[in-house]
């Protein structure tokens, strides 16, 4: 397995762990109007989210989201806040997110930040990667390993810097919480 190949196969991890929720941030950048429950829903299933109509009236009833325009129309931000929790939920449980949406309003240029953030994380995780499946090749070589051991080194590194990062992640907002709740 040589450099080219590791870095390749970081590419590809990166776009299938980061590109969708851009490619769903853009999505929801791009759209300006209000939409039905049953709009949103289909706009999600378009991007490859599942939302349910119970799912978004629960997010509203315990305060995750803000009640929908003339009691029926979801905004951009109503999207841009689903689009956030899809990506969230696994992490942190929804007493934790509603915590920190409470911090937002429907402002584009909070909605501009956070894109901007994403960008930049994207861009952060392909270089930790990249460096990563470096790493794992030089291990690999030095250890004289041949092509599968080093696809299984990389493999492992791959999987270490991931849950670091996502441990670091997790650790950093709930300081953040704690701090925003005193």
């Amino acid at each position: 397995m040589t450099m080219i190949d590791l870095n390749h196969e970081a590419d590809a991890f990166i776009s299938k762990c980061l590109d969708m929720p851009r490619d769903l941030l853009r999505g929801v950048m791009s759209y300006n109007g209000s939409m039905t429950i049953s709009q949103v829903v289909k706009f999600f299933e378009r991007q490859g989210v599942v939302f349910t109509k119970p799912m978004i009236q629960h997010y509203v009833k315990i305060g995750l989201l803000p009640p929908p325009e003339d009691k029926r129309r979801y905004t951009r931000f109503h999207l841009l806040l689903l689009a956030v929790i899809e990506q969230l939920k696994g992490l942190f449980t929804l007493d934790e997110i509603s915590f920190i949406f409470n911090r937002f309003s429907p402002d584009d240029r909070l909605i501009d930040l956070f894109r901007e953030m994403t960008e930049s994380a994207v861009a952060y995780w392909r270089e930790t990667l990249n460096r990563l499946a470096d790493k794992a090749l030089e291990t690999a070589n030095g250890m004289g390993l041949d092509s599968e051991a080093g696809h299984g080194a990389f493999e492992a590194f791959l999987l270490l810097g991931v849950m670091s990062q996502g441990a670091a992640a997790k650790q950093a907002a709930g300081l953040l919480i704690e701090k925003r709740a005193e």
